[in-house]
Protein backbone atom coordinates (compact mmCIF):
# COMPACT_ATOMS: atom_id res chain seq x y z
CA UNK A 1 0.00 0.00 0.00
CA UNK A 2 1.16 3.64 -1.17
CA UNK A 3 -0.56 6.51 0.45
CA UNK A 4 0.32 10.27 0.84
CA UNK A 5 0.06 12.55 3.57
CA UNK A 6 -2.13 14.55 1.63
CA UNK A 7 -4.57 11.85 0.65
CA UNK A 8 -4.69 10.44 4.39
CA UNK A 9 -5.29 13.67 5.60
CA UNK A 10 -8.30 14.21 2.85
CA UNK A 11 -10.27 11.66 4.72
CA UNK A 12 -11.02 13.59 7.70
CA UNK A 13 -12.34 16.76 5.57
CA UNK A 14 -14.19 14.37 2.92
CA UNK A 15 -16.90 14.01 6.09
CA UNK A 16 -17.88 16.89 5.28
CA UNK A 17 -21.52 16.94 3.68
CA UNK A 18 -22.73 18.83 0.78
CA UNK A 19 -26.19 19.44 -0.74
CA UNK A 20 -27.80 20.06 -3.81
CA UNK A 21 -29.64 22.66 -5.47
CA UNK A 22 -31.57 22.77 -9.22
CA UNK A 23 -29.09 22.97 -11.98
CA UNK A 24 -29.67 21.22 -15.27
CA UNK A 25 -27.01 20.29 -18.15
CA UNK A 26 -26.49 22.56 -20.97
CA UNK A 27 -25.27 21.33 -24.14
CA UNK A 28 -25.45 21.89 -27.74
CA UNK A 29 -24.88 17.86 -28.46
CA UNK A 30 -26.98 16.44 -25.50
CA UNK A 31 -30.61 15.91 -24.51
CA UNK A 32 -31.51 15.77 -20.76
CA UNK A 33 -34.69 14.44 -18.72
CA UNK A 34 -34.85 14.50 -15.29
CA UNK A 35 -35.58 11.12 -13.20
CA UNK A 36 -37.23 13.31 -10.41
CA UNK A 37 -40.30 14.44 -9.60
CA UNK A 38 -38.99 16.73 -7.12
CA UNK A 39 -37.98 20.45 -7.01
CA UNK A 40 -34.18 19.78 -6.46
CA UNK A 41 -32.43 18.09 -9.53
CA UNK A 42 -30.61 14.94 -8.20
CA UNK A 43 -30.23 12.92 -11.29
CA UNK A 44 -30.54 13.57 -14.83
CA UNK A 45 -30.42 11.16 -17.65
CA UNK A 46 -28.62 12.74 -20.90
CA UNK A 47 -27.59 11.62 -24.55
CA UNK A 48 -24.76 12.78 -25.70
CA UNK A 49 -23.39 11.96 -29.48
CA UNK A 50 -20.27 9.97 -29.96
CA UNK A 51 -18.14 11.22 -32.82
CA UNK A 52 -19.23 8.24 -34.91
CA UNK A 53 -23.25 8.78 -34.47
CA UNK A 54 -23.80 6.68 -30.96
CA UNK A 55 -26.27 7.98 -28.74
CA UNK A 56 -24.39 7.68 -25.48
CA UNK A 57 -26.39 7.31 -22.49
CA UNK A 58 -25.66 9.08 -19.32
CA UNK A 59 -26.85 9.81 -15.87
CA UNK A 60 -25.32 13.54 -14.89
CA UNK A 61 -25.98 14.79 -11.28
CA UNK A 62 -25.35 19.03 -10.60
CA UNK A 63 -23.05 20.28 -8.28
CA UNK A 64 -24.39 22.14 -5.07
CA UNK A 65 -22.15 25.44 -6.09
CA UNK A 66 -21.24 27.23 -9.14
CA UNK A 67 -17.74 26.58 -10.76
CA UNK A 68 -17.44 23.19 -9.19
CA UNK A 69 -15.17 19.99 -9.58
CA UNK A 70 -16.76 17.13 -11.92
CA UNK A 71 -16.06 13.09 -12.76
CA UNK A 72 -16.69 11.25 -15.68
CA UNK A 73 -17.45 7.58 -14.43
CA UNK A 74 -16.35 4.86 -16.93
CA UNK A 75 -17.77 1.41 -16.40
CA UNK A 76 -16.29 -2.02 -16.73
CA UNK A 77 -17.05 -4.81 -18.88
CA UNK A 78 -20.10 -6.50 -18.90
CA UNK A 79 -21.44 -3.45 -16.93
CA UNK A 80 -23.43 -0.10 -17.32
CA UNK A 81 -23.21 3.12 -15.68
CA UNK A 82 -26.19 2.12 -12.43
CA UNK A 83 -22.68 0.20 -11.51
CA UNK A 84 -21.59 4.07 -9.73
CA UNK A 85 -25.05 5.06 -8.80
CA UNK A 86 -24.26 5.14 -4.77
CA UNK A 87 -20.56 6.48 -5.35
CA UNK A 88 -22.14 9.54 -8.00
CA UNK A 89 -24.17 10.43 -5.51
CA UNK A 90 -21.71 10.39 -2.53
CA UNK A 91 -19.47 12.30 -4.75
CA UNK A 92 -21.84 15.26 -5.87
CA UNK A 93 -23.00 15.58 -1.86
CA UNK A 94 -19.54 16.70 -1.78
CA UNK A 95 -19.42 19.37 -4.05
CA UNK A 96 -18.81 17.59 -7.73
CA UNK A 97 -20.75 17.75 -10.80
CA UNK A 98 -20.95 13.60 -12.04
CA UNK A 99 -21.82 11.84 -15.04
CA UNK A 100 -21.99 8.01 -15.66
CA UNK A 101 -22.05 6.84 -19.16
CA UNK A 102 -23.43 3.64 -21.07
CA UNK A 103 -20.25 2.08 -22.49
CA UNK A 104 -21.26 1.39 -26.32
CA UNK A 105 -22.89 -1.80 -26.51
CA UNK A 106 -24.14 -1.82 -23.14
CA UNK A 107 -26.99 -0.22 -20.91
CA UNK A 108 -28.91 1.92 -22.84
CA UNK A 109 -25.77 3.53 -25.11
CA UNK A 110 -26.75 1.00 -27.86
CA UNK A 111 -28.02 2.43 -30.98
CA UNK A 112 -26.82 5.39 -33.20
CA UNK A 113 -29.08 8.37 -34.83
CA UNK A 114 -30.29 5.80 -37.66
CA UNK A 115 -31.60 3.57 -35.26
CA UNK A 116 -28.92 1.04 -36.59
CA UNK A 117 -27.64 -1.05 -33.12
CA UNK A 118 -24.44 -0.96 -31.84
CA UNK A 119 -22.65 -4.12 -30.17
CA UNK A 120 -19.98 -4.02 -27.72
CA UNK A 121 -16.30 -5.24 -29.46
CA UNK A 122 -12.94 -5.63 -28.68
CA UNK A 123 -11.44 -4.60 -32.27
CA UNK A 124 -8.47 -1.84 -32.14
CA UNK A 125 -11.31 -0.12 -34.40
CA UNK A 126 -13.73 -0.50 -31.09
CA UNK A 127 -11.26 0.63 -28.66
CA UNK A 128 -10.45 4.01 -30.68
CA UNK A 129 -14.24 4.30 -30.90
CA UNK A 130 -14.65 3.85 -26.81
CA UNK A 131 -11.77 6.74 -26.93
CA UNK A 132 -14.23 8.94 -28.78
CA UNK A 133 -17.19 8.14 -26.02
CA UNK A 134 -14.59 9.57 -22.98
CA UNK A 135 -14.03 12.47 -25.19
CA UNK A 136 -17.69 12.83 -25.64
CA UNK A 137 -18.45 12.33 -22.07
CA UNK A 138 -15.02 14.50 -21.46
CA UNK A 139 -16.47 17.35 -23.45
CA UNK A 140 -20.16 17.48 -22.32
CA UNK A 141 -19.15 18.37 -18.71
CA UNK A 142 -16.14 20.60 -19.92
CA UNK A 143 -18.74 22.76 -21.58
CA UNK A 144 -20.92 23.78 -18.91
CA UNK A 145 -19.53 27.10 -18.14
CA UNK A 146 -20.35 28.57 -15.23
CA UNK A 147 -21.60 25.00 -13.65
CA UNK A 148 -18.23 23.32 -14.15
CA UNK A 149 -14.55 24.17 -13.78
CA UNK A 150 -12.78 22.68 -17.03
CA UNK A 151 -9.66 22.77 -15.05
CA UNK A 152 -10.94 20.75 -12.42
CA UNK A 153 -12.37 17.32 -14.26
CA UNK A 154 -11.08 13.73 -13.29
CA UNK A 155 -11.65 10.46 -14.49
CA UNK A 156 -12.83 7.05 -12.80
CA UNK A 157 -12.50 3.68 -14.96
CA UNK A 158 -13.28 0.18 -13.57
CA UNK A 159 -11.35 -2.61 -15.71
CA UNK A 160 -11.81 -2.12 -19.32
CA UNK A 161 -12.88 1.40 -18.11
CA UNK A 162 -9.69 1.97 -16.54
CA UNK A 163 -7.66 1.62 -19.23
CA UNK A 164 -9.97 4.00 -21.36
CA UNK A 165 -9.15 6.61 -18.84
CA UNK A 166 -5.43 6.41 -18.58
CA UNK A 167 -5.22 6.12 -22.40
CA UNK A 168 -7.57 9.17 -22.77
CA UNK A 169 -6.01 10.87 -19.85
CA UNK A 170 -2.24 10.19 -21.52
CA UNK A 171 -3.30 12.38 -24.51
CA UNK A 172 -5.13 14.84 -22.69
CA UNK A 173 -3.08 16.61 -20.18
CA UNK A 174 -6.34 18.61 -19.59
CA UNK A 175 -7.37 15.86 -17.56
CA UNK A 176 -6.89 17.05 -13.90
CA UNK A 177 -6.76 13.71 -12.12
CA UNK A 178 -7.35 9.87 -13.00
CA UNK A 179 -8.17 7.10 -10.44
CA UNK A 180 -8.15 3.45 -12.08
CA UNK A 181 -10.24 0.01 -10.47
CA UNK A 182 -9.08 -2.96 -11.11
CA UNK A 183 -6.21 -1.96 -13.82
CA UNK A 184 -4.71 -4.64 -15.85
CA UNK A 185 -1.65 -4.18 -18.32
CA UNK A 186 -3.31 -4.39 -21.94
CA UNK A 187 -6.73 -5.56 -21.79
CA UNK A 188 -8.24 -6.84 -25.10
CA UNK A 189 -4.72 -7.27 -25.98
CA UNK A 190 -4.50 -3.31 -27.49
CA UNK A 191 -5.07 -1.44 -24.04
CA UNK A 192 -1.52 -1.52 -22.93
CA UNK A 193 -1.76 0.73 -20.08
CA UNK A 194 1.99 1.14 -18.88
CA UNK A 195 3.36 4.25 -21.91
CA UNK A 196 -0.17 6.00 -20.72
CA UNK A 197 0.86 6.23 -17.07
CA UNK A 198 4.45 7.06 -18.29
CA UNK A 199 2.88 9.60 -20.69
CA UNK A 200 0.44 10.79 -17.85
CA UNK A 201 3.19 12.02 -15.69
CA UNK A 202 3.14 14.14 -12.85
CA UNK A 203 -0.80 14.08 -12.63
CA UNK A 204 -2.35 12.66 -9.52
CA UNK A 205 -3.32 8.82 -10.05
CA UNK A 206 -4.47 6.44 -7.86
CA UNK A 207 -5.10 2.34 -8.59
CA UNK A 208 -7.10 0.28 -6.22
CA UNK A 209 -7.17 -3.40 -6.68
CA UNK A 210 -7.58 -6.91 -4.53
CA UNK A 211 -5.05 -9.05 -3.89
CA UNK A 212 -7.23 -12.11 -5.00
CA UNK A 213 -7.82 -10.46 -8.45
CA UNK A 214 -4.06 -11.86 -9.27
CA UNK A 215 -4.50 -9.77 -12.70
CA UNK A 216 -4.96 -6.94 -11.57
CA UNK A 217 -3.08 -6.52 -8.01
CA UNK A 218 0.32 -7.61 -10.87
CA UNK A 219 -0.82 -4.75 -13.04
CA UNK A 220 -0.80 -2.29 -10.42
CA UNK A 221 2.55 -3.25 -9.25
CA UNK A 222 3.57 -2.89 -13.06
CA UNK A 223 2.08 0.47 -13.04
CA UNK A 224 4.34 1.61 -9.99
CA UNK A 225 6.29 4.51 -11.37
CA UNK A 226 7.92 5.79 -8.18
CA UNK A 227 6.16 9.22 -9.06
CA UNK A 228 4.97 10.37 -5.67
CA UNK A 229 2.03 11.53 -7.22
CA UNK A 230 0.56 7.97 -8.13
CA UNK A 231 -1.06 6.21 -4.99
CA UNK A 232 -1.86 2.64 -4.92
CA UNK A 233 -3.44 0.18 -2.79
CA UNK A 234 -3.75 -3.44 -2.89
CA UNK A 235 -6.42 -4.58 -0.93
CA UNK A 236 -6.22 -7.65 1.14
CA UNK A 237 -8.57 -11.00 1.51
CA UNK A 238 -10.75 -9.98 -1.19
CA UNK A 239 -11.14 -11.18 -5.37
CA UNK A 240 -13.37 -8.02 -6.27
CA UNK A 241 -12.96 -6.67 -9.39
CA UNK A 242 -13.89 -3.16 -10.53
CA UNK A 243 -16.81 -1.31 -8.80
CA UNK A 244 -17.02 -4.77 -6.69
CA UNK A 245 -14.26 -3.20 -4.80
CA UNK A 246 -16.76 -0.54 -3.12
CA UNK A 247 -18.10 -3.65 -1.37
CA UNK A 248 -14.94 -4.69 0.07
CA UNK A 249 -14.54 -3.71 3.82
CA UNK A 250 -11.15 -5.13 5.11
CA UNK A 251 -8.69 -2.75 3.45
CA UNK A 252 -4.84 -3.04 5.03
CA UNK A 253 -4.72 -2.21 8.36
CA UNK A 254 -8.35 -1.46 8.64
CA UNK A 255 -8.04 1.87 7.93
CA UNK A 256 -9.64 2.15 4.79
CA UNK A 257 -12.29 1.16 2.62
CA UNK A 258 -12.31 1.43 -0.97
CA UNK A 259 -14.74 3.52 -1.55
CA UNK A 260 -13.75 5.83 1.51
CA UNK A 261 -9.77 5.96 -0.51
CA UNK A 262 -11.42 6.96 -3.56
CA UNK A 263 -12.89 9.69 -1.61
CA UNK A 264 -10.17 10.93 -0.11
CA UNK A 265 -7.73 10.59 -3.22
CA UNK A 266 -10.52 12.71 -5.10
CA UNK A 267 -11.27 15.41 -1.91
CA UNK A 268 -7.62 15.61 -1.66
CA UNK A 269 -7.22 16.90 -5.43
CA UNK A 270 -10.17 18.65 -5.95
CA UNK A 271 -10.60 20.29 -2.38
CA UNK A 272 -7.25 20.58 -0.90
CA UNK A 273 -5.95 21.66 -4.00
CA UNK A 274 -3.39 19.41 -4.58
CA UNK A 275 -1.62 20.45 -8.00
Amino acid sequence: MKLSLLFALSLALSACGGTTVNNSANNANSNSNSTSSNSTVTATKVTIDSPDGVKLIGTYLPPAKSNSPALLLLHQWQSDRHSYDEFAKRMQDKGFAVLSIDGRGFGESTRKADGSTVAAGRTDADVKAMLGDVDAGFNFLAKLPGIVDSSKIGLVGASYGSSLAIIYAADHPEVAAVALLSPGMNYFGNMPTRPAVEKYGDRDLLMLAADGDAESAKATEGLTTGNSRHNSIVFEKSSAHGTELFKHQNAPGGAFVAEDALEGFLMARFVLGRR
